[in-house]
């Protein structure tokens, strides 16, 4: 596993591969399947509680002093052995169908955490796309900024020929210089940042160590990408969002699931109706049995006549034994049926709260549902209005950049003739910086803005 995933990290990532890493190593997303496994596995057990249960124990002791064996019902004096085995089982008749409301809810608090896997997975397509565009916004800016470098740099090869040529003064050439120095800094500002949010981003996509090495990124063909006014129709748009939005539908689902939570407190207050069987068994150190025939001894006087003659009765002895621990089981086997009805008067008013907090979580997750139907109509209202005045400001940039490009060129040739400064050329020059740092800034929000209202709608992602 480690040597395809080494071996995929050797080559440059798109955004589509960026995108399907952050879903499968989000750690969001896994924590949110954790979370929809539990609630899986706390839906199946509320089928099983309707079975009833069944519970078996045993004991092993010894009595000491004088005490009342429970199997012969005789004073024992001396140490007695004592074991007690048994079976239990208890299944619930009625509960005021408290159990089946429990079912419900598990179904639906199962359907919310799988939403919240969606959910996850929304929130991590949207930051990986972030950085990834960020990244690429700030490499296409060092790029013009290399570029508007090496003109700079051809125009310090043709000033230090006019130098030379005693054309212009040396000041001129150190000014120039000098912005060619400010410009290289920019250059290494915007590589350092663009390294920062590929840091990001590698952190986004959870890359081992070994993959952040060599991880790198394939930049579609932005630069020539079409920048059109913005047509979409926010109504149609939240429509879409909130018909496939998974956070709306999970909010939605909690609300269901508070609503059921009120039909299992009011449940509480109905009668309850159970029954119980056991079955036990036990052994005891004073349980003697006959052996053999009754022996005849000698007689005993009772007492006497009227006459004065005495009275005999015969004696008898016998010989006993412990009787067989297995035979005792059998013995002293007793099963019992046991029917309880519960029905709840007064119990400090425990019910009447259950049943009022119940209440406070189906408005707080109706609550809940509201702040995140407005936080989607803010964000699809928020990513339209910056789509549209990226498209405004993109168009004012190209112009921008047109006009300065344009400037620039005259300005280069009346520095070469002398009619303007070097310092006045180097205004010139930023202008053109800025134009196209802000034409690269619009271009890049517009995009993001578009991806944004695409992920809110369930589009895949793609460049």
């Amino acid at each position: 596993m480690l040597c395809g995933a080494t071996a995929f990290a050797q080559q440059a990532w798109t955004l589509e591969q960026c995108v399907k890493r952050a879903e499968e190593r989000s750690l969001a997303v896994l924590n949110a399947q954790l979370d929809a496994d539990l609630a899986d596995k706390t839906k199946d057990q509320g089928y099983w509680a309707l079975a009833p249960d069944l519970n078996g124990g045993a004991t092993h002791g010894y009595n000491y002093g004088r005490v009342i064996d429970r199997f012969t019902n005789t004073f024992a004096n001396d140490r007695v052995q004592t074991n007690n085995f048994y079976l239990s089982s208890t299944l619930s008749l009625f509960e005021g169908f408290r159990k089946q409301g429990v079912i419900k809810r598990n179904e639906v608090d199962a359907k919310a955490a799988r939403l919240g896997i969606e959910a996850a997975r929304n929130q991590a397509r949207l930051e990986t796309v972030q950085a990834f565009l960020d990244v690429v916004a700030l490499r296409e800016r060092k790029a013009a900024a290399e570029a508007q470098a090496a003109s700079t740099r051809e125009q310090i090869a043709r000033t230090d020929a006019l130098v030379e040529a005693g054309r212009v003064a040396r000041a001129d050439l150190l000014a120039i210089e000098s912005q060619l120095a400010q410009e290289e800094f920019t250059i290494v500002d915007l590589g350092n940042q663009a390294d920062q949010r590929m840091l990001a981003l590698g952190r986004a996509l959870q890359l081992e160590p070994q993959e952040m090495l060599s991880f790198n990124i394939q930049a579609p063909a932005i630069s020539g990408l079409r920048i059109t006014e913005p047509t979409v129709d926010p109504s149609e748009v939240l429509g879409n969002v909130l018909r496939t939005n998974p956070s709306f539908a999970q909010a939605e689902t909690q609300v269901e699931s508070a609503e059921k939570g009120i039909g299992i407190a009011r449940a509480g207050s109905l009668p309850t109706l159970g029954v119980n069987g056991s079955l036990g068994t036990g052994y005891s150190g004073r349980n003697f049995q006959q052996v053999g025939e009754p022996i005849l001894g000698n007689p005993v006087v009772i007492g006497s006549t009227l006459g004065g003659d005495l009275v005999y009765a015969p004696t008898f002895d016998v010989n006993t034994e412990l009787t067989p621990f297995g035979t005792q089981l059998d013995q002293n086997l007793n099963q019992s049926i046991l029917f309880q009805l519960n029905v709840p008067l007064f119990n400090q008013k425990q019910n009447r709260l259950a049943i009022d907090r119940a209440r406070v979580q189906h408005e707080r997750a109706r609550n809940s549902l509201t702040a995140v139907r407005n936080d989607l109509q803010r964000n699809v209202l928020d990513a339209i209005v910056a789509q549209r005045s990226a498209y405004k400001q993109f168009l004012a940039a190209q112009k921008a950049v047109d006009a300065a490009t344009l400037n620039e060129a005259y300005a280069t040739e009346r520095f070469t003739q002398g009619v303007i400064t070097s310092m006045e050329l180097a205004t010139v020059k930023a202008t053109v910086n800025r134009s196209q740092a802000d034409q690269i800034a619009a271009k890049y929000q517009y995009l993001m803005a578009q991806k944004y209202l695409e992920i809110l709608q369930g589009i895949p992602v793609s460049l």
